[in-house]
């Protein structure tokens, strides 16, 4: 923290375990003390290697804003920086929002400039829209270097446009089974016509996408969903997974109140939204609006998803469910002292194999990691993760 506990404000620190003191509850984690803080002013966009022996981070904020790092993973607070730094900030800014789009591949992407547009002049200016310029960048995470990059406007349409409605924010990239699309999540806003005030009480539209064509990230076209309406973008998150069936499963949060809550959403091999099939998270746990701070895909059709409920106005608790994309159910995983998780910039669940880590802590409260056996849903707590006043544990990667 800086200035208010859990701002993320304060940066971030890594520490690197062993398996076997992972799932040890009697081995303790003390990241404040013992690990190094990642170079970012803010809180971190980390990423990993599929085998655990890559960090790769891109600073958000400050004077290094925009600066791509790798980091090898050598053992507890032993980072070693591996190739040049690369300097995304003249294509991204200096606060870029990024992921890991598949293996060895990350894509950064920004919109800057968000501008009305008027007709004419003074009095009788009459309000066209309301957008801004993207920028989308890829990355070899293998070979740092920058592979290609593209600058256009994503315009809704004319009449979306004259509402106020825009993209706003761009995040959480996947690319798909074919490799020659990548898809980039969304958050949708709108401002009241004509000037910078947020509405947030008009219906919003449907679920978008934008899809891009790999590697040369050009030739955007928006894809919209019919069965949802919340945005794809993640906080900090990936929110789009590539499934062993070929498909693209999305989720989506920021519903508004008493509209269904949370989504997950299927993108075909067409590159369209497969508006046949929704997961209904509300639907399937029983519980009422819900909101998918974060999910990771595990294999054999199944994910497990980290959500808040929203309570007289306030999104509140951390819980797991597993969600079966097949069946589109969704079962609690029950762990202790849920209902005070926070997970407002959880970033990282790991899988290895058949196992499924989660660092759970409260704020300002020391917390566990817990291992799910994807295959028995054998919940088993390991390796206590001391905490400090204002922080809290952002993920396992």
């Amino acid at each position: 923290m800086k200035t208010n506990p859990g701002d993320g404000d304060g940066g971030t620190m890594i520490y690197s375990v062993k398996r076997e003191d992972a799932i040890n509850p009697n081995y303790s984690i003390n990241v404040f003390d013992n690990g190094i803080h990642v170079k970012s002013d803010r809180t971190a966009r980390l990423q990993s290697s599929e085998d655990g022996n890559f960090i790769y981070n891109i600073q958000y904020t400050g004077p290094d804003g925009g600066i791509f790092n790798k980091y090898k993973v050598n053992g507890g607070k032993n980072f070693e920086d591996s190739g040049s730094p690369i300097n995304t900030a003249s294509y991204l800014g200096t606060s870029p929002r990024w992921a890991k789009a598949k293996e060895g591949i990350g894509i950064g992407v920004n919109v800057g400039n968000i501008v009305n547009v008027f007709d004419g002049t003074g009095a009788n200016a009459t309000f066209v829209r309301a957008r801004g310029t993207t920028t989308v960048l890829a990355l070899d995470l293998n070979n740092p270097k920058i592979l290609a990059s593209a600058e256009y406007e994503l315009a809704l349409s004319a009449e979306e446009e004259k509402q106020g409605y825009h993209i706003f924010r761009l995040d959480a990239p996947v690319i798909n089974k074919a490799g020659d699309k990548a898809y980039i999540g969304t958050w949708m806003r709108k401002y009241t016509p004509g000037t910078t005030t947020q509405d947030n009480t008009s219906p919003r539209l449907g679920t978008k996408t934008i899809v891009v064509d790999y590697p040369s990230l050009k030739n955007p076209k928006i894809i919209t969903s019919t069965v949802a309406t919340g945005d794809n973008s993640g906080y900090r998150s990936p929110m789009s997974y590539l499934a062993s069936d070929g498909n693209i499963y999305q989720a989506t949060h920021r519903e508004q109140a008493g509209k269904g809550g949370a989504q997950i959403l299927k993108i075909n091999q067409n590159n369209e939204y497969d508006n046949s099939y929704v997961l209904n998270l509300d639907n399937a746990l029983g519980v009422k609006d819900s909101y998918i701070e974060t999910w990771k895909y595990a294999g054999n059709n199944t994910g497990y998803v980290i959500y808040s409920l929203l309570v007289n106005g306030t999104r509140t608790g951390g819980y797991i469910a597993k969600v079966d994309l097949q069946a589109k159910t969704a079962t609690k995983i029950s762990i202790p002292d849920d209902t005070n998780m926070n997970y407002g910039q959880y970033q990282g669940i790991a899988v290895l194999g058949d196992e499924v880590y989660i660092a759970a802590t409260p704020l300002s409260t020391d917390g566990n990691i817990y291992i799910i056996n994807s295959k028995t849903n054998v919940v088993t707590k390991g390796a206590k993760l001391v905490n400090k006043t204002g922080n809290r544990y952002i993920g396992a990667f």
